[in-house]
């Protein structure tokens, strides 16, 4: 009985059928390109902040100001996002973004570093409408349960491409003509994006479906009704706390592993693209492995465990006497994400009905926000203190900690309709 549990978790990935549909393709390359733009600018802040504030806590206040909107706009965009159609949600969310990105280009001295904290906040705000849509629309495009994995681990290999591409690329476009390049390049990537998305067919679910009431109160039954399914599921709440222990961890990291890897072993721009490239490596080899995986492990296994062997290479990070691990750790690191996002990702669709997902998903991202957020203040306040490998050690024990909490909270998803 207990085998045929655990072989109840299990799935066959194959990504045939992924690649005879067009619609997911489309989506696909849209994403991919838009990913490695997005490494461009995130590589791009952290180094002009440092470079004009020489400050730790400035960089971390960079990144808390992206952060902040899935916390303050989050559940209420996902409410919109179950109401709008999702396609032109994706395409107007891109057509923002590429426009508010250029607002990098007016920074030029530490005075004006303001303006990448405004920037960040109106490129998140907006992103907390075009992220729960794509992840709202994904399983409308691609409807078999088998399939959706390896949908999901196709897009977490967006994420690797631009992981491989955009890191080193940018570092070594950054260092030869500087900054303003990444900000454009971005731009572009945001405008490719909404014209790949232009390419697919989105079955508009929502019509008729919000609400009885005036506006306001429709949207806070809505919101609520998201938050009270989150927590009435057993799966979405195993999944909330396991990710939002892993992000009291991964948070701080965020914040500080631009000034670590600079102050301690002098890297350039160049240097960090390498290090975000061999991780995106071993995300590409992660991706490859996902259905070797998942045919032998659970879904709950396969999180778990991959969580806790993440932890330990970050706290192997912090230890690391040179640049040389830390870029081979960075690779095996790589190797674990693509099979635990795309497991996590894939539990929280199939167990959220699709009217659903948007507020459910927005009030996830939201929740475990709060946890990022206390882990880049910390960061940011006492990084400087304990100092940055003891703050790598840290999080990584926490990161451990949060792949043994999964074993036991993380449920495989029931049927939904």
């Amino acid at each position: 009985m207990q085998n045929d549990a655990v072989g109840a978790g299990r799935s066959r990935v194959s990504y045939g059928n992924l690649l005879r549909n067009r619609h997911f393709m489309a989506l696909w390359v849209g994403q991919t390109i838009s990913f490695v733009g997005d490494y461009f600018y995130w590589l791009a802040i952290p180094i002009m902040v440092e470079r004009l504030t020489g400050s730790a806590l400035m960089v971390g206040l960079s990144i808390i100001s992206e952060a902040l909107p899935s916390l303050l706009l989050g559940p209420v965009a996902g409410v919109f996002v179950d109401r709008w159609d999702r396609k032109r949600t994706m395409i107007a969310a891109d057509l923002l973004r590429a426009l508010l990105v250029l607002l990098c280009l007016l920074v030029r001295t530490a005075d004006q570093v303001w303006i990448f904290y405004l920037a960040g906040f109106l490129l998140s705000s907006v992103s907390r409408f075009f992220y729960p849509a794509r992840t709202a629309a994904l399983p409308l495009i691609v409807t078999d349960p088998d399939d959706l994995l390896a949908a999901n681990g196709l897009m977490q290999a967006v994420e690797t491409v631009g992981m491989v591409v955009g890191p080193a690329l940018a570092g070594f476009s950054i260092g030869l003509w500087g900054e303003w390049v990444a900000f454009l390049f971005d731009s572009a990537s945001f405008f490719v994006s909404a014209g790949a998305v232009a390419l697919i067919v989105v079955p508009h679910t929502t019509v008729g479906q919000q609400s009885e009431g005036g506006r306001f109160a429709a949207l806070w039954a809505e919101m609520r009704d998201g938050v009270k399914y989150l927590f009435a599921n057993r799966t979405m709440v195993g999944v909330l706390l396991c990710l939002a222990m892993v992000q009291l961890g991964v948070g701080a990291i965020t914040v500080l592993w631009v000034p670590y890897l600079q102050r301690t072993f002098s890297v350039g721009p160049e240097g960090l693209g390498i290090v975000d490239s061999a991780q995106g490596l071993g995300m590409i080899i992660g991706g490859v492995l996902l259905g070797f995986l998942v045919a032998r492990l659970s879904k709950v296994a396969l999180a778990g465990w991959g969580i806790a062997i993440i932890g330990l290479l970050l706290a192997l990070m912090g230890l690391a006497p040179t640049f040389l691990l830390v870029i081979g750790i960075s690779f095996v690191i790589g190797l674990a994400l693509v099979p635990v996002l795309s497991v996590l990702t894939t539990m929280m669709q199939l167990a959220v009905p699709d009217l659903k997902r948007g507020r459910v998903s927005s009030v996830l991202n939201a929740l475990v926000t709060v946890a990022t957020l206390l882990s880049m203040a910390a960061a940011s306040g006492f990084g400087e203190m304990i100092g940055l490998r003891t703050v790598y050690v840290i999080c990584g024990l926490i990161n451990v900690g949060a792949g043994v909490l999964g074993l036991f909270v993380l449920r495989e998803p029931a049927a939904v309709e």
